[in-house]
């Protein structure tokens, strides 16, 4: 098949581009050409904003494919301009959405592709809104769409992250044997997926018309807790970790512009059930090693300086001397008090 991907430099398209390659289709991919890992030189790419809505849509009239995968569709918007490109004119659209189009709040665990959408971010409720046009036209006249909700994907292409959040120090911190922060007990659950193996679920669906008009989780079937996570990442750096847990909320509270974002994503535990697309899509069988493929994208992250010097910043440290100094602190006072009694 001929098939564009819009976007196609990203860390989950480069999993779909590889998935598009291994099965011999001719890749095309539309995208501003300012990566700094350009695409190998056997892949044709068209160079254009993707949200330069007019300049898009003509380039795409004067362009054939049998397939489109849309990795950069955001809003509603989006969605529009790409039914004026492609409506009537292609075999197969497929419309990378989010898990964050379910929460938070997150109605419940292993949420199935029925669950409600309770999206309050911007992002979230973004591609809630391009999904239900683009939905709206296969029920109206057949748009082959198929949407893909991707949960945590990681590899070349994006950085290594942390339940935290935060900048990619904690990679030196781990390297440097200097402990690391988690949130609360650090058993929240998490689904973390290689982008090799969703690009083997999204290039699997090209062409089926069971997938027609569906929408699809693709989480890893593994969830894991975050600690892990962290435990692996330990791992591939050949180092161990040692993790300081503090309540999530105390980290808000000294400071939200660094742990903020914990309440609106890694602070909730998150499990999606795979069990759709593993019916409908039977090759996406996730298999990649995961501490050889955190290995793989730590390595792109050193390549392209990404991973910050933890002596930058002692804010982590000064929070783990405080936790760390709570038990003593509470048995001067209970030592305290009985003198004084």
């Amino acid at each position: 098949m001929k098939v564009l991907v819009i976007g196609g430099t990203g860390n989950i398209s480069r999993g779909i581009v590889a998935a598009l390659q291994n099965q011999n289709h001719e890749v095309t991919l539309f995208n501003r050409g300012k990566h700094p890992d350009p695409p190998t030189s056997d892949i044709r790419v068209i160079h254009g904003d993707r949200h330069q809505y007019t300049d898009f849509e003509d380039k795409m009239h004067s362009e054939t494919f049998d397939a489109v995968i849309d990795m950069i569709s955001f809003n509603e918007e989006d969605a529009a301009s790409a039914l004026r490109a492609f409506r009537y004119r292609i075999e197969h659209f497929v419309q990378c959405s989010t898990v964050m189009t379910y929460g938070p709040p997150f109605s419940g665990i292993n949420l199935d592709e029925e669950a409600p959408l309770n999206g309050q971010s911007k992002y979230g409720l973004g591609k809630i809104a391009a999904d239900k046009l683009l939905l709206e036209a296969y029920r109206k006249d057949g748009f082959p769409v198929t949407i893909f909700k991707p949960s945590y994907t990681y590899g070349p292409g994006m950085d290594v992250q942390r339940q935290v959040g935060g900048n990619n120090s904690w990679i030196d911190r781990l390297r440097q044997n200097k402990p690391i922060l988690s949130a609360g007990d650090g058993l929240n659950y998490f689904q973390f997926l290689s982008s090799h193996d969703a690009g083997v679920g999204f290039q699997s669906a090209l062409g089926r018309s069971k997938c027609f008009g569906e929408v699809y989780n693709i989480p890893h079937p593994k969830p894991r807790t975050w600690d892990q996570w962290h435990h692996a990442v330990a791992e591939a750096l050949d180092v161990e970790a040692q993790i300081i847990h503090v309540p999530q909320d105390i980290l808000i509270a000294i400071a939200p512009e660094n742990f903020g974002g914990l309440s609106m994503n890694f602070g909730h535990t998150q499990i999606f059930s795979s069990t759709k697309i593993t019916k409908d899509i039977p090759e996406f069988q996730p298999k990649q090693n995961l501490v050889q493929s955190l290995k793989e994208n730590i390595a792109w992250m050193d390549k392209h300086g990404r991973v910050n010097r933890s002596c930058n910043d002692d804010l982590e440290d000064r929070i783990i001397s405080a936790i760390k100094t709570l038990p003593k602190l509470f048995e001067n006072n209970e030592k305290t008090l009985v003198n004084n009694n």
